[in-house]
């Protein structure tokens, strides 16, 4: 059913898919220009941060479930359209991703009125699965990527990734739902009443982030860690001595893969996050849930193909854990409230020892993110943070 609605979406798209591609460069290129359409600014400094109330401007075709006012771990809401969810009814496996064929496919829409059937990205698993240990840890935030998103647009890589990992479409976003201070628990592994970001502008003269920051402790227990971002407000993020290479690309995805290609020519670094703005750009510049902002998620897709076909071909992949989540949703033009299309993000885990194809039930806030991360290096959590590491995805059982 799902891929039939993602082939009735392509075929509204029509032969005027062309001009919408054309359309979204000169959109991302426009928003640039303008940090406050980007992201709409947090207060700089309250004592806690502002609830701020939208009303959508364009509807959408699903809702999402009304979170609390702060993330809960024990959230109650189920989405009004469930995403579709696979989950194993046997003992979960362990997918090799070196067995996953990743192909970009074409944006082109079939102008076929029959449901297209698409290839399968999955080919027949190898005899056994891989037993190898985790060596390196590349995490994809996909900025304003909503979950039901996926459900919409066509993406078959994420659609391959999430058959082989573990998957939640209803993890939570902090308030307020904007880009930095979100990504400051993201990989800070703290609330911001702790992490201190909330502004939402580049600005130095704000300061840092209050560490520790997960590259700060990965980088002081001897790993190397990389930042490739589309958003130069991000570098608040940066700690001094924390982050071997951290590169601003430029505001599109391809600007940021283009530098993740040269990061990778030296090897791939055992911490590497990378930040994706074009989903982003899209909502404020048409709407989110638009058929342009689908047809971004649908590129940003295919871009994530190809980083992870270049991961199998330099043989990292089967080593590799990959974390692919967001910062925030929105809805109209906008985000930055407490609205669940605002909080509710995806997040996904596929790599080694990662049971495939499952939902996960833990109740996921994005500071566990950075969590995650430092428990696949058996890293001590520091004691300062909210986060705690989904242990799912290990097969390991959370503590009572």
């Amino acid at each position: 059913m799902a891929i039939h609605i993602k082939a009735l979406r392509r075929i509204a798209i029509g032969l005027g898919l062309l001009a919408i591609l054309a359309l979204i460069t000169s959109c991302a290129v426009s928003v640039s220009s303008s940090t406050a359409l980007v992201d709409p600014p947090a207060t700089s400094s309250p004592p806690s941060p502002p609830i701020l109330t939208e009303t959508p401007i364009l509807p959408t075709a699903t809702s999402l479930p009304s979170p609390t006012q702060t993330p809960s771990r024990t959230p109650t809401q189920t989405p009004t359209q469930t995403p579709t969810r696979v989950t194993s009814t046997a003992t979960p496996t362990h997918t090799p991703l070196s067995s996953v064929t990743f192909t970009p496919t074409s944006l082109a829409p079939t102008s076929t009125t029959s449901p297209v059937e698409r290839p399968n990205p999955i080919p027949p698993l190898g005899d056994a699965a891989c037993a190898c240990d985790i060596e390196h840890v590349v995490l994809i935030s996909i900025d304003g990527l909503r979950p039901d998103a996926l459900e919409q647009a066509d993406t078959p890589v994420l659609d391959a990734l999430r058959a082989a990992g573990a998957y939640s479409p209803v993890a939570q976003a902090v308030l307020p739902t904007v880009t930095l201070v979100n990504h400051a628990s993201m990989l800070g592994g703290m609330s911001p009443e702790k992490h201190g970001i909330y502004w939402n502008v580049d600005d130095p003269a704000l300061g840092k982030v209050n560490g520790p920051t997960l590259f700060s402790v990965a980088h002081e227990a001897g790993l190397s860690t990389a930042m490739v971002v589309g958003k130069p407000k991000l570098e608040h993020l940066v700690l001094p001595g924390s982050v071997d290479r951290y590169d601003y690309a430029g505001f599109t995805d391809r600007q940021v893969f283009n530098h993740v290609w040269e990061v990778l020519q030296t090897g791939l670094p055992d911490v590497l996050f990378i930040h994706l703005p074009d989903v982003d750009s899209a909502g404020h510049a048409m709407g989110w849930m638009s058929p342009l902002q689908l047809v971004a998620v649908s590129q940003t897709d295919s871009l994530i193909g190809e980083l992870v076909a270049a991961l199998e071909a330099d043989d990292y992949l089967d080593r590799t854990l990959l974390i692919i989540t967001s910062d925030h949703g929105g809805s109209g033009l906008k985000h930055g409230s407490d609205s669940p299309e605002d909080m509710t993000v995806p997040w996904l885990a596929v790599g080694p020892g990662v049971p495939a194809g499952i939902t996960l039930e833990s109740n996921i806030v994005t500071y566990d993110t950075a969590a995650t991360v430092l428990h696949a290096f058996d890293l001590p959590i520091p004691a300062t943070w909210d986060g705690q590491p989904v242990l799912e995805i290990f097969g390991e059982i959370p503590p009572d």
